[in-house]
Formats: C-alpha cells, structure tokens, sequence
C-alpha cells in the first residue's frame, strides 16, 4: 500500500475542489446560454406574433373602411361621391393615401372650368370715324371661353362722331352704340377676363389696338398668323376667317352682317382642332 505525504493529500483536495468549481462554472455558464436563446426566440416569436396582429388589426381596419364606405354608399345615394369627399381614412394614425377622399363634384367641376377660362378668344366689330369713316373705333367686343360660352358682349357709346356705321360688315346701328358702354369701363373688364390666359383671334392686333391694350406675344393664338394654316388654306397669304372655318371646320359664316360672338366662337373651334399641332410649331419657334 502507497503510503502518501499530507502534503500531496492536501493538493490533491485542492484540485478536486478546483475541478468541481470548474464543472459548476460550465453548467452555469451552459444555463444562462440556454436562457438567452430562449429569449431570443420568445422575443422573435413575439414579434411575429404582434406583426401578424398588427396584419390582422389592419386588414380589420380595411374591412371596417370598406363596411362604412358600403354604408355610406348605399345611405347618400347619388350623393356619394360628394359624401365621400368629406370623409377621412386612417390606419395607425398614418393616413391611407389609397382610400383619401376623392374630389367632390363640385371640385372636379370648378377645376374643369378654369381649365377651360384659360382659354378665351375675343372678336370686335368696329365702325369708322374720322375722314370718309377710314379710323376704327370700337363699337362692341365678345369673349368666349373654350366652349364657346360667351364671358363678355357688351356694345361700346362711341367717343368721337362716327362718320361709317359699316353695317353691312359690323352689324352695328345707331341705337346699338347710343347706350352702349363706357369704353374705359369695358376696356377694364376686358383686361380682367384676359390676363394670364391664351388669347385666341382672327387678326387679334387689330382687336387690341381698338381696345388700347396690350398682351403678351406668347400668350396670342391668332388664326390669321399661323403659318402652316395659312400655307394650308391660302398659300400662304393671310386668310379670312370665313375661309378659314369654311376649309377646317366645313361651316359657313359672316354670310352677310358680322356678329362677332359668331367670330369668337369660329377661331375658338379652329384653334381647339389644331391646339395640338399649333402648341408644338409653337414651342419649336420659341425655342
């Protein structure tokens, strides 16, 4: 039998110590890291599960939305689309831009007929004053928008004698100027109407010059300027009016007196079947 010194009994009690601290370090150590991953795994799944509810409580929301929607429908009847325009809908406090209100009607239509002001063309018969009636005076102007709804007609009193009628051309009589408009009054109102938008005319300088008034260039649609109508209907010479809307729109005008709402309304239809090819020609000379 091995006979063993205290000295080798006390370090072999050491180490044994040192090997079972060591072991319960390592299991210590093996829980904690179970704990961790099974945190992480709680903590994902939960996030999951919140995202998945968060899925449901939307598609909830959605349904909800679509429900009311339903509701309102059926409830404003032929009003629901201007019902709908003073609704809101939110998801989680974010606004759902797919199911924001659509433009009311009335909306829509104000939107629409500006589009349409920005357009209007303007006609002016004239009459003579001065020597054997050879000065133009203003006798009476009319705008219209793009439709041809009229905006403006108004007879102007003339402010020197008129020397011409030339109503076999103008239309105009005695008593249609007498009580006519202050020219100053319906130059303003003139001015109003037309500013920022595109101007369309026949001969439209000679308008404006009776008016005393002035307009941008590029803002001016003059049927007897443009050039590849001009080409097309006359060889390009400057065409009348008449001959103009006879060649594009097959309608015959200024058969006899001139009525110019008529002229008005005749450059406007010219100038909305070529807007497309005339906004192009122009764009190119500008550039």
């Amino acid at each position: 039998m091995e006979v063993r010194s205290f000295s080798e009994t006390k370090k072999d009690e050491s180490n044994s110590r040192e090997s079972r601290q060591h072991g319960k370090q390592l299991t210590a150590i093996k829980t904690v890291t179970k704990e961790k991953r099974s945190m992480t795994m709680d903590s994902s799944l939960g996030t999951k599960a919140e995202v998945n509810d968060g899925n449901n409580t939307e598609h909830k929301k959605q349904n909800n939305v679509f429900t009311v929607n339903n509701a309102n429908r059926k409830a404003a009847g032929c009003h629901w689309a201007a019902h709908l325009a003073n609704q809101s809908y939110e998801c989680n406090g974010v606004v759902n831009l797919e199911n924001s209100p659509i433009p009311s009607l009335s909306q829509r239509q104000k939107r629409k007929t500006a589009q349409q002001n920005k357009y209007v063309a303007m006609d002016c018969e004239m009459v003579g004053v001065g020597y054997k009636g050879q000065d133009d005076m203003l006798a009476r102007v009319s705008i219209v928008n793009k439709r041809g709804e009229v905006l403006l007609d108004k007879f102007v009193k003339p402010c020197e004698i008129v020397t011409d009628y030339r109503t076999s051309i103008s239309g105009i009589r005695p008593h249609n100027i007498e009580n006519g408009d202050d020219f100053h009054d319906v130059q303003d109102q003139v001015k109003k109407l037309i500013q920022g938008k595109i101007l369309v005319g026949h001969g439209i300088a000679k308008d404006l010059a009776v008016l005393q008034i002035k307009h941008p260039y590029p803002l001016i649609r003059d049927t007897a300027r443009y050039k590849p109508l001009c080409r097309l209907v006359a060889n390009g010479r400057t065409p009348s009016l008449k001959c103009i809307t006879h060649a594009i729109l097959g309608l015959d005008i200024q058969s006899g007196e001139h009525n110019s709402i008529e002229d008005a309304r005749a450059a406007m239809k010219i100038y909305n079947k070529l807007s497309f090819d005339w906004e192009k020609h122009f764009r190119k000379q500008k550039n």
